[in-house]
């Protein structure tokens, strides 16, 4: 009987540790289907930084926002990134919340400091720097990154899909083409030349 009772708190020890990950990645394919779209607009990196592995670096705009009213945020405190858009289409931040609003759509993001002077504060977008792709695609994707972001004026963008306060990168683009589609586009052809 005794026995019975350690197999079944094995039993029920190993789905909860399988249910944890299977649950993660159904919220994050959930958000992929049926999550809002926000283009956002991306910077240059440090090239020496700009690609680990299998994913590019990113780095999100804007990486500040104009303070609203007399709140005080600290270093790296979470806060809500309330987004709308631009005129150009492109994802802005309206202000910061403490709770994730009912209404509006909004991503989790870390502050970073608070410039007085300019009445702004700087944000982090965790979970937002790093697109994956497959590891013959990524060094090629890399390249044309870091090129094109550096030598023209946002000639890059990602869709970022936000569902629930949870935000998934859904593609990268260059000069308004999928990755995947601007590789193909380029075959034979050196996209560090220039």
């Amino acid at each position: 009987m005794h026995k019975r009772y350690l197999l079944l708190g094995l039993a029920v020890a190993a789905a909860a540790q399988l249910a944890v990950p299977a649950w993660m990645i159904v919220g994050h394919e959930r958000t992929l289907r049926e999550g809002q779209v926000f283009k956002f607009r991306t910077q240059p990196v440090d090239p020496a930084d700009a690609f680990r592995g299998r994913y590019v670096w990113l780095r999100l705009e804007p990486e500040a926002v104009k303070l609203t009213g007399p709140e005080q945020w600290r270093h790296n405190q979470k806060a809500f990134a309330v987004l709308g858009t631009d005129p150009g289409g492109f994802a802005l931040v309206k202000r910061l919340a403490r709770c994730q609003p009912a209404d509006e759509p909004a991503v989790l993001v870390r502050t970073m400091w608070t410039d007085l002077k300019q009445q702004e504060v700087r944000i982090d977008w965790p979970g937002l720097d790093r697109y994956y792709m497959t590891e013959n695609q990524a060094p090629a994707a890399e390249a044309a990154y870091l090129k094109f972001n550096r030598a023209t004026n946002h000639a890059c963008h990602v869709t970022v899909r936000v569902r629930g306060g949870q935000a998934v990168i859904e593609n990268l683009f260059i000069e308004n083409q999928p990755i995947q589609a601007w590789l193909r586009a380029q075959p034979g052809q050196s996209i560090l030349a220039n």
